[in-house]
């Protein structure tokens, strides 16, 4: 969002000057995060709770959960740590599911899979977080949401 100053230059809002604006990002952030569950449950045909079992699960479904905190982290920049908090594990794990996904991605379907996944879930297209964070994108997740 830009705000006309008084000598006419239009300034970016950060979000971070504004708590209001620190909380829309977390709620979009939010949000994507829960479309990818979404989309990688229903690629991997799993119900999305099961990302969040105290046991690792069937193979697909651990795969899955790989996939939707590789996401979490590359796409929508989350911390390691919070990856691994809200899918109840550690972060080294978070950072596990990371590598390993990363090496899947030498298949070239799998490869296709997560770009699309990746398309579908960026907040590059989203045009509501854009339009009020800007350029101040990569900052706001320098504070590890």
């Amino acid at each position: 969002m830009n705000v006309q100053r008084r000598g006419g230059e239009a300034e970016r809002l950060h979000p971070g000057a504004y708590p209001v604006f620190a909380q829309l990002v977390q709620n979009r952030v939010a949000a994507h995060l829960h479309i990818a569950e979404g989309y990688v449950s229903r690629a991997y045909c799993i119900r999305p709770s099961q990302f969040f079992l105290q046991t690792r699960g069937e193979r697909h479904v651990s795969q899955a959960r790989q996939l939707v905190m590789y996401l979490a982290h590359v796409e929508l920049g989350l911390s390691l740590e919070h990856v691994g908090h809200r899918y109840h594990r550690h972060r080294s794990t978070a950072a596990y599911a990371c590598r390993v996904t990363e090496s899947r991605r030498d298949d070239p379907e799998f490869d296709e899979l997560v770009s699309q996944l990746e398309t579908l879930i960026s907040l590059k297209d989203d045009p509501l977080f854009f339009s009020v964070c800007g350029e101040a994108y990569d900052e706001a997740f320098a504070q590890g949401f």
